[in-house]
Parts: structure tokens; sequence; C-alpha cells
């Protein structure tokens, strides 16, 4: 009786290793999602070349070129994980919206985008970057944003314990807006500690209520548009 109690040792070390490569990964496809922004739109806000969202109407083309060529990756990301997850795919990455309140929710938040949106829309001069800057912050940054961080970092650690599960894929997350928080110029020692003193705790905060929603809803969607909301309401400002 007492050898069939008896654990593997390696049968020991497969959670922690499974933990490992979790945290790998999330450490990687963020690590991807950084060198994106350090090398591809860095370097053009630096130059002066970037089009701020605001002032899309410029050029529109050359607008949507810049938001879209980072967003291939977590395209690429979603392409990847629904060959390989196939008929799982929309239940494994909270792709479903099911249950009356989750639905309401999701109703609310996406009438008050399409509130704003609408509302600036008459007011302001400015109609084309109205409307590139909703596509903007609701594909290219919210769905983009949850999609990885929210999802596909979490799916990485789907078995880990909470702290794990939420502090790992949420600080990467506030690790991405290095360059937005510090200026995109160059950072100091002063800027990386303001930004790691100021600005982390606060994105990660925020990350971690993102992942809350999403996990009690069970559906990406709802973080998708809270994140969509709260980034496109800047419109209101041009």
């Amino acid at each position: 009786g007492g050898a069939m109690n008896t654990i593997h040792p390696v049968e020991k070390r497969r959670p922690k290793t499974k933990l490992l490569c979790g945290i790998l990964l999330t450490l990687a496809v963020c690590g991807m999602d950084f060198l994106i922004v350090a090398l591809v739109l860095r370097p053009k806000v630096q130059s002066g070349e970037l089009i701020p969202v605001s002032r899309a109407s410029e050029n529109l083309l050359l607008a949507f070129e810049q938001g879209f060529v980072p967003f291939l990756y977590p395209l690429g990301l979603l392409g990847l994980f629904a060959l390989s997850l196939k008929k799982d795919f929309p239940a494994r990455m909270f792709f479903t919206l099911e249950g009356k309140w989750q639905r309401i929710t999701a109703l609310l938040l996406g009438a008050a985008i399409g509130g704003i949106a609408v509302t600036c829309l008459i007011v302001k001069e400015d109609r084309a970057a109205v409307l590139y800057s909703l596509i903007y912050y609701t594909v290219f940054i919210g769905f983009a944003e949850e999609f990885v961080c929210r999802d596909v970092c979490t799916d990485f650690l789907r078995d880990a314990k909470w702290p794990v599960r939420y502090l790992v894929p949420n600080l990467c997350f506030a690790l991405l807006h290095l360059f937005q928080r510090t200026g995109w110029g160059a950072i100091g020692g002063a800027d990386l500690l303001r930004f790691l003193t100021r600005d982390v705790l606060g994105l990660a905060a925020g990350g971690c209520l993102f992942q809350l929603l999403k996990e009690k809803s069970g559906s990406i969607w709802l973080p998708v548009l809270l994140h969509a909301l709260m980034d496109f309401s800047v419109v209101v400002a041009y």
C-alpha cells in the first residue's frame, strides 16, 4: 500500500516546471511586444514621423498604417491560438459573452463609446480624427492589449495560483508603458525611478482589475470595451 502512495520526484517537479514555462512564455510574449514598441514606434516618435492620433486626418493612410503594423503582433497571436485550440478557442480564450448582467454591461459600455463618438462627430470639426480614434482605441489598443496581456499571458498561467496569475502579466503590462510614460525620449535614471515608483503600481493595479472583470464575467469583451471607453474618452479634448 505504501508504494502506491509514493509520489515520484518527476511528478513533484512537473507543476514547478509548468509554472516556470508559463512565466517564461509570458515574459517572451510581452518582451516581443516591448521590442516592437522600442524598435518600430519609438524611433518614429523621436524623429517626428509619427502622426498623433488626434491629428490623424493629416494623413489617414499613414496613421492607419502606424496603428496597424504593431497590431499585426496580437493579430498573429490570435491566429496562432485559434488554429491550435480550434473549437475550444472561444471558451478557452473567453471570447464568449453569456449571462444577463454581462450582456447588459457590454451593451452599456458599447452605448457609452457610441455616445461619445456620435457627440464628437457632431461638435468636432475634425471628424476623420474622431473616427480613426474610435478604431485606434477600440481595436489597436483596447482589444490588442487585453488579448495579449489578459488573455494570452493569463492562459499560460491558468493553473498558477492567483498572485502569480495576476501579478506576472500585469506587471509586464505596466512595463510596456515605459516609453509612453517617460515621454518617448532618452530614459535617464531619474526617469526610470519615477516610472517605477509612480506609474508601475497604478498600471499593474488597473490591469489586475481588468483581469478580474474578465474572470468574473467569463468574457474578454467586457475589459476590452471598458479599456476602449477609458482611452477613447480623450477624444473629447481634441
